[in-house]
């Protein structure tokens, strides 16, 4: 009677440890099972361009990639470092910011766009683009001569955010969205100032700037 009772002592034991190997293995698996969360991809700019003139203007853009087209007009001026220059002082020659960050829930300008292939004739962007970049303000002999009396400062730039497609007029609230693209790419920005000659040192003050989508790179040494 002993032996049979020993026996069913391991049996027991047996059938406790499956019990608790079986409980354990769920909590395992579903530890296994866990992702984070994931991120959209970001779509490379193969071309294009974004400009801003004047003061107080805001940026126009026309953004080319693989299975896309962005354009875009109207939109509210932004945080644009080269729009700093403001007569009369304007800025001085040396390190020039073509840092710009622009953004818009509803009124990031209206324009066309082509994405996977679907064309929308007309919609309205929202979204932010952040471009980051530096060059060298060089000083400039002024002229009488209006076309030598202005001053060019090229830099590489890298520029990186989101556009949202809005279907609907600029302005409405709660419009569908159509699409949200993120895009990055990089480029040369092109600033044109105006030399003030009155003083020296001379001083420059702001017309313009383009960020062109290129693969080209400036030399070392311009």
């Amino acid at each position: 009677m002993a032996s049979k009772r020993g026996s069913s002592s391991k049996r027991g034991s047996s059938s406790k440890a499956r019990l608790s190997r079986k409980a354990e293995a769920p909590s395992k698996a579903k530890v296994s099972r866990k992702v984070g969360p994931r991120r959209k991809k970001s779509h490379a700019l193969t071309g294009g361009w974004l400009r801003v003139d004047g003061f107080d203007g805001g940026p126009r853009f026309h953004f080319f990639g693989q299975n896309f087209f962005l354009a875009g007009s109207g939109a509210d001026s932004g945080n644009c470092h080269p729009q700093y220059c403001l007569p009369p002082l304007g800025c001085p020659g040396g390190p020039f910011s073509v840092e710009s960050q622009f953004a818009g829930n509803n009124t990031f300008g209206i324009g066309p766009s082509i994405v996977n292939n679907q064309y929308y004739e007309t919609i309205s962007y929202a979204g932010l683009i952040q471009i980051v970049g530096q060059g060298t303000l060089s000083d400039t002999r002024g002229s009488s001569d209006s076309r030598k009396s202005r001053a060019i400062v090229l830099a590489p730039f890298t520029l990186s955010g989101n556009l949202v497609g809005l279907d609907g007029p600029e302005g409405i609230q709660d419009k569908p969205e159509l699409f949200d693209l993120p895009i990055h790419g990089s480029g040369i920005a092109v600033v044109e100032l105006d030399v003030v000659t009155s003083n020296a040192p001379f001083r420059y003050v702001f017309r313009s700037v383009t960020y062109d989508i290129t693969q080209f790179t400036l030399p070392k040494k311009l």
